[in-house]
């Protein structure tokens, strides 16, 4: 066979080159991702607050809100990936707009129904306070489910058509900005939506932006019908050139961001219960979680391991100190530790995850992986965390599952430091390690066992090894690291962790020496301990909020907030000078240990309304912890609950109360229920009232909310006559006990001793009259 009759096969056409995309496209698909994103979180925020005073304003409920939106986001992750791979271009197009329509007319249902869309009508209240994970769920379901599922498959859909209509372009910066507007509907609802709308203006306004997004997404749908069929055959040619990733790789897609995810959520609930129960905090974590991601997925050189991988192991002594210093360290300090904690550990975990990222190609799988797995940081830290442990302990689960993930990254990478290093960093690690107690003896307010049992064998050490790390610098600065399969820093970094999770442990362990018991459920984490100079009391606690306690030697002497020169202790104290018989009605909500019951008399009634079956069980045990309501004089009702609902209920039912006083005993903690403080609330209250005569009690002590503006504002709006009593001597309690009262007669207000614990009240203010539409926390923020 001669060369000349070999047949050669015809040349393939090469395929039209596909113009880059213009300004206007660019704009088009980055606007309508924004937008997506931006209503994504801020819709989160309105059913948030929506839902909150239906379920006694635990910080939980925001928990179980983040499950759900996360849960919802993995089904329009998963949902987006089966449509990019199953259909063609077009089709996807298609479909996706009749989900999108299907959704806005559900909407429209819903405003026709509800009189507003997103929010479900009354008559989804919750009637009891059981399984409310499950009613938070049916609730957000019912609202926003549908629409939250088309948003959330939106984005990762609009990223794979631009990666395949402009091959040759990255997709992923598309997702920084949809992280950007993220970030800013976080950013912008408590600043600017929640004080300038009301919570029915939101939903109308959200539904707008819905919309707007709407449109365009059809713009953008347009140009993928205009370019798909050019751009097919240089996109099928880079397809043929990707691989698929390896199996080791999709598992740290699916770890990386679900161990992101579960440090999210565990700082935000030590953060929010146990450092300050402020729903304003709610926002930080969550804001520098957005935060990492824009970082990292903006471009990858942002993340770099030098910067974050040391950020991360300076960190761990700082988890250390918080955990170490909950009851006595500042809050502010606390608060900024945690914060860069949780910065470094996503920052860790999103930089090593987009060192991963696929060829487009695999866009809506990564995605899908990522979802997935923030999806399991939220199950683990809402649904399992609380049933297997007592405290907040999935952080220290967290903070060494992202020192361990952190690690096999660079395991898996042969260019990293952990096999090519200069000499000084193993030694350097190691007298890192070597100052952390002497670190956190100074700053935790503890005295480490190391620093002064073994003070002339720690310093001595630590001089030496400072030196060799110095001469080790010397020596090795100007030499390249080589690549050594074993060395001295990985040993060190072995030691660091090693170290971490020992910390960890003998911290829990003592955590649980420090408490005679521990519970937590979806209400709260409480602890029961001693309290005082030779233990000489048993206190209840919710973080740094003290919920009273009582004195071993004298179990019926009011303590806490309610002493005898407390504002209700002197009304209670007053009312009890009466002509025989005499019997009085009161209504506590909020119960506390009881201590209230100790001012009832033979013949008087207590109701007492408390939403926590924890709390109640403390006290009304058959060995309770508190004997307050056990040696009480008074008939006592213990109403579980929610205590508004409880209230309506029984006037619907049987008509009022007729309470001489009512307290209203539950913004100690600082993560207030609104729902309690709103005119809606007051009316009700005001219906249970026996006459004229009788007095609300409403406790405002708080250190980050100054409530007696709210109280002027609802005592003005109703013609309520009020007064403010405070005791400024409570040494015990560190703080002042501050009650304000309010009654249709001012004269039962003038008890002579009241003159010198009065003090004087805000002017009015009609902004500040909250409703069950409209309240705003920043106005009554206390900024010193």
């Amino acid at each position: 066979m001669t060369l000349s009759s070999v047949e050669l096969p015809e040349p393939v056409a090469e395929p039209a080159a596909i113009p880059p995309p213009t300004a206007k496209v660019r704009l088009r698909y980055g606007v309508t991702i924004f937008c997506g994103a931006f209503l994504l979180f801020q819709v989160q925020l309105i059913l948030g607050k929506y839902i909150l005073p239906w379920f006694g304003g635990t910080p939980a409920v925001w928990t179980t809100c983040m499950l759900f939106f996360q849960l919802l986001l993995l089904g329009g992750y998963l949902y987006a990936h089966l449509l990019s791979t199953k259909l063609r271009a077009r089709t996807q197009t298609v479909v996706h707009i009749a989900v999108l329509a299907l959704s806005a007319l559900l909407l429209a249902l819903g405003a026709l129904v509800w009189k507003a869309p997103l929010l479900p009508g009354p008559s989804w209240r919750p009637s009891s306070s059981d399984f409310p994970i499950a009613q938070i769920l049916r609730l957000l379901l019912v609202g926003v489910g549908l629409p939250f599922l088309c948003l959330s498959a939106s984005g990762p859909l609009l990223q794979s058509w631009f990666g395949r209509t402009h091959p040759g372009k990255s997709p992923y910066r598309l997702y920084a900005l949809s992280n950007i507007g993220s970030l800013l509907g976080l950013l912008t609802y408590p600043v600017l939506v929640e004080p300038g709308f009301r919570l029915h203006a939101q939903a109308w306004l959200w539904s707008v932006g819905d919309i707007i997004f709407f449109a365009g997404f059809i713009a953008c749908a347009k140009d993928v019908k205009a370019t798909a069929d050019g751009a097919t055959a240089v996109a099928e040619l880079e397809l043929e050139i990707a691989t698929t990733p390896s199996g080791g790789v999709q598992l740290l897609w699916f770890l990386l961001p679900g161990m992101a995810s579960l440090m999210l959520l565990a700082t935000t609930n030590l953060m929010c219960q146990e450092v300050a129960v402020v729903p304003f905090l709610w926002v930080l974590p969550l804001g520098l979680y957005l935060l990492s991601f824009i970082i990292c997925f903006d471009n990858p050189k942002w993340y770099r391991r030098e910067i974050f991988q040391v950020l991360l192991g300076v960190s761990f002594p700082m988890a250390l100190i918080v955990l170490l210093s909950l009851d006595n360290a500042p809050i502010v300090r606390q608060i900024w530790m945690l914060s860069l904690v949780l910065f470094a550990c996503c920052m860790v975990c999103h930089g090593e995850l987009v060192r991963l990222k696929p060829h487009p190609k695999f866009l809506t799988r990564f995605y899908l992986f990522i979802s997935a797995g923030g999806a399991a940081g939220g199950v683990f830290v809402a649904l399992i965390a609380p049933q297997i442990f007592a405290g907040f302990w999935e952080f220290h689960f967290g903070l060494v599952g992202c020192a361990l993930l952190g690690m096999v990254a660079l395991v898996r990478d042969r260019q990293s430091w952990w096999y090519c290093n200069k000499a000084y960093v193993g030694s350097a690690i190691l007298l890192g390690l070597l100052l952390t107690p002497e670190f956190i003896s100074r700053y935790a307010g503890l005295a480490m066992i190391p620093v002064t049992m073994y003070r002339w064998h720690y310093y001595p050490a630590l001089t030496v090894l400072a030196v060799w790390a110095g001469f080790d610098t010397l020596r090795s600065a100007k030499k390249e690291p080589q690549y050594r399969r074993f060395n001295v820093a990985q040993f060190a970094a072995l030691a660091v962790v090693a170290a971490l999770s020992a910390s960890l442990y003998a911290q829990v362990q003592f955590d649980k020496y420090l408490a005679i018991r521990r519970d937590r459920n979806f209400y709260a984490a409480m602890m029961l301990r001693r309290k005082g100079t030779g233990l000489k009391s048993i206190e209840l606690r919710h973080g740094q909020t003290s919920h009273g306690y009582q004195l071993y030697d004298q179990p019926k002497e009011a303590t806490a907030y309610y002493t005898h020169n407390s504002g209700v202790g002197l009304l209670l104290d007053g009312l009890a000078v009466c002509h025989q018989p005499c019997s009085h009605r009161y209504g506590i909500i909020g119960m506390g240990v009881g201590t209230l019951a100790v001012y009832a008399h033979p013949g008087d009634t207590m109701w007492f309304y408390e939403i926590n079956p924890q709390v109640i069980a403390y006290s009304l045990a058959a060995d309770p912890y508190f004997t307050f309501i056990k040696d009480s004089a008074a008939k006592v009702v213990v109403v579980p609950g929610d205590a508004r609902l409880s209230l309506d209920r029984e006037f619907k039912e049987s008509g009022s109360q007729y309470f001489d006083v009512l307290v209203v005993d539950a913004f100690s903690s600082d993560a207030i229920p609104i729902h309690l403080l709103t005119q809606e609330a007051l009316e009700i209250y005001l219906e249970h009232l026996r006459g004229p005569d009788s007095v609300l009690a409403f406790h405002v002590s708080n250190k980050m909310l100054d409530l007696s503006p709210v109280l002027a504002s609802l005592a003005a709006h109703n013609h309520l006559a009020v007064a403010r009593l405070h005791n400024r001597h409570s040494p015990d309690l560190g703080e002042r006990s501050d009650w304000i009262l309010l009654s249709k007669n001012p004269d039962a207000l003038a008890y002579d001793s009241f003159r010198a614990h009065l003090d004087s009240m805000p002017p009015a203010d009609p902004k500040l009259v909250w409703t069950d539409d409209y309240s705003d926390l920043f106005a009554v923020l206390r900024l010193r």
